[in-house]
């Protein structure tokens, strides 16, 4: 019999999104049951939230292992290898191990699961990410969620010591609902008996009152984390932020460098020093020093990065942002480190997105774009249809003079981008799934 190697198990494994369907979280329980709990080997922080959520987490992380503590990490998506969704200390799991884990856990999993209802891709990918981390004996897990909350397949685990709401905004609306208020409440879905809520900075009053009211339900604490708590003489630039932060209301530590560019990073990082704030009351090796190492190491490839020119392309700034918040973040900061500035774009989207409310936004700041289709072949926009929208869009903006230039693959794009005389940085943004075709195609970071 041959050896299953990994990539044969990922290509074979049910590439199903069921994040909807209300009947898996408890099946999931039940499989964790199953498999010896292995969420309750190590405190919990459960993330949720629309935009956000990957700052928030690496931030936590970081600080976390430069105070000296072993860190297991799951997120999503991907954007070239799906082990970059399971790391312990910044190392993905090893495929053997995978592996290994996979068949281990399969005849458990099948006492449970129907065989007319096998667990998705995704679901194995928490479930093995949890066991993974207990056998490693990790001193912190953090998990995000990937869609919404209360039937996303992370809010399996029993009870965790955290439960953070990054920012709340309209996405996914087919699956969460069409309201602010809506989303929320899926969201919310996340608050369990004995854990600590904390609310990121900016959420709207119908977010925070639904969060708020859930929290009441579940008799458990709430704490509102604010950028003025923290911050002072926040500087920003497309390589980072510099501010000055306040720890434990007494100490400022001068100049301390965020290694994460936006005005919408400060949101994120007060919200992970408010959860880091308590965690440092029972363990004195959160400081300053654990604070700095981890803001400036902090990095998330594919949300707002910076690539240096190749061969194959010019200067890059690289974000991953796929809805209007998103964009609308991206946007403030071009138009803060250059405001009178007109830029090259590089542009794909997915079918399912606002993708007319994040073209409003980008393209009066464009002097030429690039539209290409990102790597998911069920989901993409198809390119015809996003030149038809990005010209519809021109012509609403009364914006005649953006050059527009269509490409069939990211290759392509690359291709285009090297033909025509750019000022760098070009910026490329729309979906992970971009960066991920772009990736394949020689982009390189």
């Amino acid at each position: 019999m041959a050896t299953l190697t990994y990539e044969t198990l990922i290509n074979e494994m049910n590439q199903a999104m069921l994040a909807g369907d209300e009947d898996r979280v408890p099946l999931l329980r039940q499989v964790l049951a199953a498999v010896g709990q292995p969420d309750t080997q190590a405190p919990i922080i459960h993330v949720v939230g629309t935009n956000g959520k990957g700052s928030t987490v690496t931030l936590m992380a970081d600080t976390l292992i430069a105070a000296g503590h072993k860190v297991g990490v799951f997120t999503s998506p991907a954007i070239s290898d799906q082990r970059e969704q399971i790391v312990i200390n910044g190392q993905m799991i090893d495929k053997e191990v995978f592996v290994r884990l996979y068949q281990t856990l399969l005849p458990i999993v099948r006492k449970i699961v129907p065989d007319d209802s096998s667990l998705t891709i995704f679901e194995w990918e928490v479930v093995i990410a949890l066991a993974w981390f207990s056998e490693q004996h990790v001193d912190w897990m953090i998990i995000e969620a990937g869609l919404g909350g209360l039937m996303d397949a992370t809010n399996a685990i029993i009870s965790p010591r955290f439960s953070v709401f990054t920012h709340i905004a309209l996405d996914h609306t087919r699956i969460l609902g069409d309201t602010i208020a809506k989303i929320a409440q899926n969201k919310a879905g996340i608050i369990k008996p004995n854990t600590t809520v904390v609310i990121a900075p900016g959420q709207s009053d119908d977010a925070k009152a639904v969060i708020e009211q859930t929290a009441k339900r579940a008799h458990v604490p709430v704490m509102l984390a604010s950028k003025q708590t923290w911050f002072d003489n926040p500087q920003f630039g497309l390589d980072g932020t510099t501010v000055d932060v306040h720890w434990f209301s007494k100490t400022i530590w001068h100049q301390v460098h965020l290694n994460l560019a936006g005005q919408h990073q400060l949101a994120n990082a007060a919200t992970a020093l408010t959860v880091l704030k308590q965690v440092a009351e029972h363990d004195s090796r959160i400081d300053e020093d654990a604070v700095r190492t981890g803001f400036n190491q902090a990095a998330l490839p594919g949300r707002l990065t910076t690539l240096a020119a190749t061969d194959k392309h010019p200067r890059l700034l690289v974000d991953g942002a796929h809805n209007p918040d998103g964009i609308q973040s991206l946007v403030r900061l071009l138009k803060q480190v250059a405001p009178t500035r007109r830029f090259t774009f590089v542009l794909g989207f997915l079918a399912d997105k606002n993708v007319a409310g994040m073209l409003a936004e980008l393209l009066p700041l464009a002097k030429q774009v690039v539209l290409t289709v990102p790597d998911q072949h069920q989901r993409a926009l198809p390119i015809d249809a996003l030149t038809e929208m990005v010209g519809d869009t021109l012509a609403k903006l009364q914006l005649n003079d953006v050059a527009v230039f269509s490409t069939a693959t990211a290759r392509d794009a690359l291709a285009c981008l090297r033909k025509r005389n750019v000022e760098p940085p070009v910026i490329v943004t729309g979906s992970f799934y971009l960066i991920r075709a772009l990736r394949e195609a020689g982009l390189n970071d």
